[in-house]
This record gives structure tokens, C-alpha cells and sequence, in this order.
């Protein structure tokens, strides 16, 4: 204990040098380089990334990537270092090291023993912390997140950041005595206003040094107002549902509920889409991938960025690089918000424009502007579109 409360004063001390020096910014946090017109893209992972001028090669550039393998900067890049939500990052403080040093930071089910993981892989889980304990919050900020700023990462990536209490936590342990958190179900609002006041500290503490908090939070894991005030507490959402989900384009009221969501915060927050094209993203439907830009395109703000990844054997492929020529579209900065024409909607671009069909079940013929309009695909379409369900074209003006 007594070196690690060495590190935890070199890390105050460090904590309030940075303090100092951000100060002297002051700056609004963004991501860096991200342009009006084009699609920017965002990389999930890297670790099957051998080459990191990939990100830079093309028209459509990549501009940020989540969970960064190395804090290596990237010229036009910006790094994120991952870390898992509530639970303790470094496998090397493992459970028994906790029970022995912090046995009440513990969080544990229903049961009073098995502790809350969530996720168990093939070296066990990771240890579920308590993390409305000030002490908790304290040692993860200090003890892990300093050092990863202190090798220059700029945003700290929080995963599984969900309303939900999906891993059943319950409660832990005080001098031996139970002390009961939560219901240990789903729908919690205890655990609802802790895992916000968690992300709020930590934007807090690490705005002020120049680093953001990025949070993949799950839109349908408690009510809209819940979700809104976790989103408002962070910097960037990471949204892994997307608009392809799985393979499956979302559609109807869920859909609607991304769309809501993105309403309020893609004009003023980061914003990262994840979808899951079905099978390797080189070889998927087109349709489907212009499905993704469009809607991408749609809700867009100042600060998105786009992720497309392959979903193989009901798994999502994450770590490694692709891109399609579909891609590089570009039909310029968004002149105004989306607006509804019956079941569709549409949103204008300097040199084109978008046209997304939610609806599962019905056709929706879309009026166009005067003029030739070519879709990602090649076709030429005048006056009159007709847009499929699950369907989205992104069209430039020819």
C-alpha cells in the first residue's frame, strides 16, 4: 500500500500541474480536424491496424479512433484509451487484491458473493467497483486515467457506460457487514443516478486538463430523460446501435428514437455511429451501405463521425480497418435540418442531398429538386424517387 500511496500523490501533484496549464486554454474541447463537407470516419479498435497511414489515405478520412492500442500520436487522429465502465481496468488488481486492500469498493449480486462482472472472459472478470464511493472515483481517476493523459491520449473511452444495471449489482461489503446499493434489476434508478454522477465527475476533472469523456451509452437503456442527462454529461456518445444493428437496419419507433436523440445532441456534442453491416463490410448489400451514409449524413453534426463494421457469425468485428469505395462520397456541408416529406425524410448539402425511408413496411415517393441526381450506385434520378423501406439514397447533384 505504501507504493501505491506514492503514485496517488505523484498523481495529485500531477493532476494539479495539468490543472494549471489547461487553464491557460481555454478553448471549447472538440475533436481536431473534422470537416463540414465529406463523411469523416472513426476506427473502433486498432490493434489489427499494422499500418496507421490508412486513416489518412483517402478523400473520406478517418479522424479519431476508440481505444487506441498506443498513445503514439497519429497526425490528424485523435486517440482515445479505453476503459471499462465501472469496473477496475488493470488485470493485474485483481479480486483478491481488492478483498485484501479495498474489500468495500466490491460491487456484488443478489447473491452477496458472486461480484457483479458483467463480463467474464478466459482470464475471469474484471473487478466491479463501487463507483459512487468518492474514494472509488478518486483512485480510478488518479491511479489509471492520469497516467494514460500524462502519455497523451485525449479522450478517455468509456465502455458499456449503460443505464441498464445488466450486470446485477446489488451491493458490498462494509467491515464485513451487507450494505445493499441496489435492486439488483435491470431498472434501477439508484444505479441510474450513480453511473451519471460517475461520468459527470469524471468530465469534471478531465475537461479542465484538455481530455474528453467519451461514453458508449446504450439509447433505450432507461427512459429518454435518463439517457439525455447521461449523454449531457459526457463529451462524445459513442452510439454502438447506430442505424445498423447486428446486420438489421433499424427501423420504426427505433429509429425514431435515434433520430430524436441526435435532434438534441448532434449539434452539440461528439457523436459516433457504430453499424454493423451485415458480412464483411468490403463485400455487403450496397443498398445497405448507402443506407448507413444516408441516414449518417441525415443527423450529422459539427462534431460526427461514422464507424461501418462487419457483423460475421453473430459477432461484431471490431479492431481492424475497411473501407469501400462508397465510402468517399462527398456531397458537401449540410445547408439545413432534416425535414419529414410523409413517412421519409430529407436533408439538403451544398452539392447534393439525402433521402432516408424508416418506415419497415412502406414505399415512400419522394418529389426531388429540378435536375439530375445520381445515387453512391451510379443511377440518374429526376423528379421522383422511390425509396424502399429500411432504404436511404445520398445523391448528388449532377
Amino acid at each position: 500500500m505504501k507504493l501505491l500511496d506514492i503514485g496517488l500523490l505523484s498523481a495529485s501533484l500531477l493532476l494539479t500541474c495539468f490543472t494549471g496549464i489547461a487553464q491557460k486554454d481555454e478553448q471549447p474541447l472538440r475533436l481536431q480536424h473534422i470537416p463540414s463537407d465529406g463523411v469523416p470516419y472513426a476506427q473502433i479498435f486498432d490493434s489489427r491496424v499494422k499500418d496507421a497511414s490508412v486513416y489518412q489515405k483517402r478523400g473520406n478520412k478517418f479522424f479519431f479512433i476508440w481505444g487506441a492500442t498506443k498513445p503514439d500520436p497519429i497526425e490528424g487522429v485523435t486517440i482515445s484509451k479505453y476503459f471499462p465502465s465501472y469496473r477496475n481496468p488493470e488485470r493485474q488488481f485483481d479480486i483478491e487484491w481488492y478483498k485484501k486492500n479495498h474489500p468495500d469498493w466490491i460491487i456484488y449480486k443478489e447473491d452477496k458473493v458472486t461480484p457483479a462482472y458483467g463480463y467474464i472472459y478466459d482470464y475471469g472478470g474484471l473487478v466491479p467497483l463501487d463507483v459512487s464511493n468518492p474514494e472509488v472515483r478518486e483512485f480510478y481517476l488518479k491511479e489509471f486515467m492520469l497516467p494514460a493523459v500524462k502519455q497523451g491520449y485525449k479522450v478517455v473511452a468509456m465502455d458499456n457506460v449503460d443505464l441498464g444495471n445488466w450486470p446485477g449489482a446489488a451491493g458490498k461489503y462494509d467491515k464485513g457487514k451487507w450494505v445493499q446499493l441496489y435492486t439488483g434489476k435491470k431498472n434501477d434508478k439508484a444505479f441510474q443516478e450513480n453511473m451519471i454522477g460517475w461520468m459527470r465527475y469524471l468530465s469534471e476533472n478531465l475537461n479542465p486538463l484538455g481530455v474528453q469523456v467519451a461514453a458508449n451509452i446504450k439509447a433505450n437503456s432507461a427512459p429518454n430523460d435518463v439517457v439525455l442527462r447521461m449523454m449531457h454529461s459526457v463529451n462524445i456518445w459513442l452510439d454502438e446501435n447506430g442505424f445498423t444493428h447486428t446486420g438489421k437496419n433499424i427501423t420504426g419507433s427505433n429509429w425514431q428514437r435515434q433520430f430524436d436523440y441526435l435532434k438534441e445532441i448532434a449539434l452539440i456534442k461528439g457523436y459516433i455511429s457504430i453499424n454493423q453491416v451485415e458480412g464483411a463490410v468490403e463485400q455487403a448489400d450496397p443498398a445497405q451501405i448507402e443506407w448507413v451514409i444516408a441516414n449518417f449524413l441525415l443527423t450529422r453534426g459539427p462534431q460526427s463521425l461514422l464507424a461501418i463494421t462487419p457483423f460475421i457469425d453473430k459477432k461484431a468485428i471490431y479492431q481492424e480497418f475497411h473501407y469501400r469505395p462508397e465510402m468517399n462520397v462527398n456531397i458537401g456541408s449540410p445547408v439545413d435540418k432534416a425535414v419529414r416529406q410523409k413517412a421519409a425524410w430529407t436533408r439538403k448539402f451544398t452539392k447534393g442531398m439525402v433521402v432516408v425511408n424508416p418506415s419497415a413496411t412502406e414505399t415512400v415517393s419522394i418529389n426531388l429538386p429540378k435536375g439530375k441526381w445520381k445515387t453512391i450506385g451510379g443511377q440518374i434520378k429526376q423528379k421522383t424517387i422511390q425509396v424502399a423501406p429500411a432504404s436511404g439514397f445520398v445523391l448528388t447533384r449532377l
